[in-house]
């Protein structure tokens, strides 16, 4: 069972524990919480009582488990967070052996991530990083990692349908302007990875080609949890039954939306919308599969071993190396509606081109 973790909650413990947060007021009094450990964004909130859409560790909900949970170093906080990939390359020393070998290094989480000054409704986090490679090449990558975040206004404003749309929804809407630079230049690439942890219970949608491909990490997942339908994919997000699969950016195009039911009974549509570009190097790849790349997008769903959420990946533009860049910025825009399922529906339609009740 989902443990919706409170906006309450998670300040009581960033108070306790002397972590620098913020509050990012969205449209229709929609909040974000952002944290300066590990450049978290918790929330949304839809009110001040409310559970995080985003999961949220459970360790929030009590003051000493949290002590406990900081005090072991942990990462796993939950919410939207910001890491460097490749991950075979910055994060598992030796592909041949995954579990065994997978460390998070400190500097990419929690890091030294800092708040800058920025205007009224917009907060900027950044920090300086070196992380070591131990595949697809060797040394050390020295960067640079800024974000920018800051309301953005609903995208269906404009068609003719608006006001029929959005009658008796809610909306609010954020995006992450992230500029990611080498401080050196050297032959390792680096990307930007974005990843939001879901609660569990839902539906991602993912719009894709007739010919879109999947690339298994782990285990191969199964029928139950993926299946193809005209125009997108579909994957149930359970956090019991691990697998994390990889989309080429050549077969997607740049949205997604995941559709699942609140603790309050009220259906909420999350859509990422990002820049998939199918010219970027996209270097991620699967430790069993070298050379295996190019997915701009990935799915993991969570076993339970560390939480039983799901995660929702999105890959920046790369650089470093031959790529010819030292430097990238992506903006990473998430819109939120909130209403009855019927409404959704309608929504999706207009946004993902996705009916998610048809067959």
């Amino acid at each position: 069972m989902v443990q919706w973790i409170t906006k309450a909650q998670i300040i009581a413990r960033l108070d306790e524990s002397r972590i620098p947060y913020r509050t990012l007021t969205l449209q229709d009094g929609v909040d974000l919480l952002l944290c300066q450990r590990g450049a978290r964004i918790f929330g949304p909130f839809l009110d001040g009582e409310g559970g995080s859409l985003y999961w949220v560790n459970p360790a929030f909900a009590d003051a000493q488990r949290f002590a406990a949970f900081l005090s072991a170093g942990d990462w796993n906080l939950g919410g939207e967070r910001l890491w460097i990939a490749p991950e075979v390359q910055y994060l598992v020393r030796d592909r041949a052996d995954f579990w065994n070998s997978i460390h998070f290094p400190t500097s990419m989480d929690p890091g030294e991530w800092r708040f800058e000054s920025s205007a009224v409704g917009m907060a900027r986090l950044a920090q300086e990083l070196d992380l070591v490679a131990y595949n697809l090449g060797a040394g050390v990558k020295q960067l640079q990692i800024e974000t920018l975040i800051r309301p953005v206004p609903n995208p269906l404003r404009a068609v003719r349908a608006a006001s029929d749309l959005m009658e008796g929804v809610r909306y609010a809407g954020y995006e992450q302007e992230i500029t990611l630079r080498e401080r050196v230049h050297n032959e390792l690439v680096a990307e930007v990875w974005n990843l939001i942890q879901l609660n569990p219970g839902g539906i991602l949608l993912l719009p894709a080609s007739p010919r879109v491909e999947h690339t298994d990490y782990f285990e191969p997942i199964d029928d139950a949890h993926q299946t193809h339908h005209p125009g997108h994919i579909r994957l149930r997000i359970t956090g019991t039954r691990r697998y994390k699969v990889g989309y080429k950016a050549a077969h997607l195009y740049g949205r997604v939306g995941y559709l699942n039911r609140h603790v309050d009974g009220n259906s909420y549509l999350l859509v990422r919308n990002f820049f998939n570009n199918p010219s970027a190097a996209y270097a991620e790849e699967p430790a069993g599969l070298p050379g295996q790349s190019g997915h701009s997008f990935h799915v993991y769903n969570d076993g339970g071993g560390f939480g039983g959420f799901g995660e929702l990946e999105c890959n920046g533009q790369t650089i470093g190396g031959a790529i010819g860049r030292t430097s990238s910025t992506d903006q990473m825009a998430l819109w939120l509606f909130v209403g009855e399922e019927h409404k959704l529906r309608e929504i999706c339609i207009h946004l993902l081109g996705v009916d998610p009740t048809s067959e």
